[in-house]
C-alpha cells in the first residue's frame, strides 16, 4: 500500500472532502508501506528507531513535522462551529473563537517546522499525521455513548457518564492516574445535557466553556482542561466537567485509523502512548 492510499482511507473513515490543515503526510518516499509504527507523539529518535527495525513507515497522532501554517485558522474553525453546536449565536461564537488568533499565530511564527520532514527524508522513511481526523472520530465515538446514555436517562448524573465511559476499552484500560475522572462539580451532580469536546486543535477557553454553559449545556466531556479552565467553571458554577484523559482519547480515535489500515493489509505496531 502507498502513503497516498493510507491518506485516502483516512479521508473515507472520517467523511471528509479536505485533510485539516493539521494532519496529513510529513514525508513520503514514494515506496510500498507494510509495516507502520504508530504513536501518539514520534519524534525524530522513533523515526531512528522504527528505520532500524525495518519498518516502512511512522505514523503519529500529534502533528509534529506539519508544514501547513494555517492552524489557527482551523482552531477558530473548528471551535466556531462547536460553539454553534451547543447552541450559542453566530455572531458571539465568531467573536469567542477567533479571539486568540493573532497569539497563535505568533507561537507558530518560531516553530521548527521540517525537523521531522528533514529526517525522515535522511533516513528514507516515510511519516505521517492525523491529528483532527482521529480527534473527530474519538468525539463522535465518545458523543454517541452520551447521547444514549442521556435518552435513556435525561436524570443521569455525572457519575453515569463516568460509568459510560468505562464501557469504552481504552478508557478502562488507561493507565492509573489517567482515567476518567470529575473535575468540575460531583458524580452526584446531575449531567444535564451533555456535550463531548473533543478536536478542534486546542480544548476551549474559560469564555467558550461559560458559552455554552449559558446556552444550555450541563456537562463537558473533554480530554484535558488547564487550571484557567477549571478555576472559571468552579467559580461561576452552571456546568460539570469530566475529564476523560488525553491519551486514552487520542487512542479511542487513532485506534481506529489504525485498525483501518490493519484491514487494508498493513501490519501496525502501537507504541507511545497508545492504549
Amino acid at each position: 500500500m502507498t502513503v497516498k492510499e493510507m491518506y485516502q482511507i483516512v479521508m473515507d473513515l472520517v467523511g471528509l472532502d479536505k485533510m485539516p490543515e493539521d494532519s496529513g503526510i510529513v514525508y513520503d518516499n514514494e515506496k510500498e508501506v507494510n509495516r507502520v509504527l504508530a504513536g501518539i507523539d514520534m519524534d525524530t529518535t522513533m523515526l531512528m528507531l522504527a528505520k532500524q527495525l525495518g519498518f516502512d513507515c511512522v505514523a503519529q497522532h500529534h502533528p509534529s513535522g506539519i508544514m501547513d501554517p494555517n492552524v489557527s485558522e482551523l482552531f477558530g474553525r473548528d471551535h466556531m462551529k462547536k460553539l454553534m453546536e451547543c447552541g450559542v449565536p453566530i455572531n458571539e461564537a465568531q467573536k469567542l473563537a477567533y479571539a486568540g488568533t493573532t497569539k497563535r499565530n505568533q507561537g507558530m511564527h518560531s516553530r521548527n517546522r521540517t525537523q521531522m520532514r528533514d529526517v525522515a527524508k535522511l533516513l528514507d522513511i516515510s511519516d505521517v499525521a492525523f491529528h483532527t481526523p482521529a480527534d473527530m472520530l474519538a468525539e463522535r465515538t465518545v458523543q454517541a455513548k452520551m447521547d444514549a446514555l442521556y435518552e435513556k436517562n435525561p436524570r443521569c448524573t455525572v457519575g453515569d457518564v463516568i460509568e459510560e465511559l468505562l464501557t469504552i476499552r481504552e478508557y478502562r484500560e488507561a493507565l492509573e492516574g489517567q482515567q476518567p475522572e470529575v473535575w468540575v462539580g460531583s458524580k452526584d451532580s446531575y449531567a444535564g445535557k451533555i456535550y463531548v469536546e473533543m478536536y478542534g486543535v486546542g480544548a476551549p477557553s474559560p469564555a467558550e466553556y461559560e458559552a455554552c454553559a449559558n446556552a444550555g449545556i450541563g456537562t463537558f466531556v473533554g480530554m484535558h482542561a488547564t487550571p484557567e479552565v477549571i478555576e472559571a467553571m468552579q467559580k461561576h458554577g452552571k456546568a460539570n466537567l469530566v475529564i476523560a484523559g488525553h491519551m486514552a482519547s487520542d487512542s479511542v480515535g487513532f485506534n481506529q485509523i489504525l485498525d483501518a489500515w490493519e484491514k487494508a493489509g498493513i501490519e501496525v505496531v502501537r507504541i507511545s502512548g497508545i492504549v
